[in-house]
This record gives C-alpha cells, structure tokens and sequence, in this order.
C-alpha cells in the first residue's frame, strides 16, 4: 500500500500539474481493489492549507475532507476520531483541537485544568 501526502492531494483537488497522472494511479489502484493510506497529519496539513492558503471556507474544506474519508480508495488511520474532529471542526473549533477532543472523548479523558 502507497501513502499520499499532502501536496499530490493538493495538486488532485486544485487541478494541478500532476492531476492527471494521479487520477490515472487512482484507477490503477482501485481497479485491482487497492488502497491508498493517508495518515491524520496529512488530513490535518490539507485543511489548513485549503483554509489558510487557499481560503476555501470551513464548510467546502469539512465537505472536502468527509469525501476522502468516505471514499474506499482511501485507508485513513484513526478514521473514527477524524469524523468526530470534522463534526467539531464544522461547529467552529480549530481541526487540531478538535482532533485533540475527539482522542479525550475516545479515551473518556477530561484536559488538565489548573
């Protein structure tokens, strides 16, 4: 299984130079019922870079990143905890704290208050 990182998503879901090489490997992929692993981190990057680079609205990058979650061509880690961290992220909270809050849930933990 290959893993892919932030900029070939990046250069997928812009239309970029690599566009075309990477949906031809994603049919590759998908017809021999391959996955492709992506790692939280990565989805994490990709938000924040369409947020904050691209300036893509929080509901069209939540709508974005659900997509790949949902999508079988894709293996996530810790899948469960990202639809939490989304579901939070589209309520207003910051991605990396609502990933943060989605593991204190997980883990029925509550953060250290002094």
């Amino acid at each position: 299984m290959d893993a892919i990182d932030t900029q070939d998503l990046i250069d997928f879901l812009t239309k970029g130079e690599r566009a075309e090489k990477l949906e031809s490997y994603f049919r590759k992929v998908e017809k021999r019922k391959g996955k492709i692993f992506i790692s939280p981190y990565t989805l994490l990057e990709l938000a924040y870079l369409l947020e904050y680079n691209f300036g893509i609205d929080r509901e069209r990058v939540a709508k974005s990143l659900k997509t790949v979650l949902e999508d079988r061509l894709f293996k996530v880690s810790d899948k469960q905890d990202f639809e939490r961290a989304l579901e939070l992220y589209a309520e207003g909270m910051d991605l990396l704290q609502a990933l943060k809050e989605a593991h204190f849930e997980k883990f029925k933990v509550s953060r250290l208050r002094l």
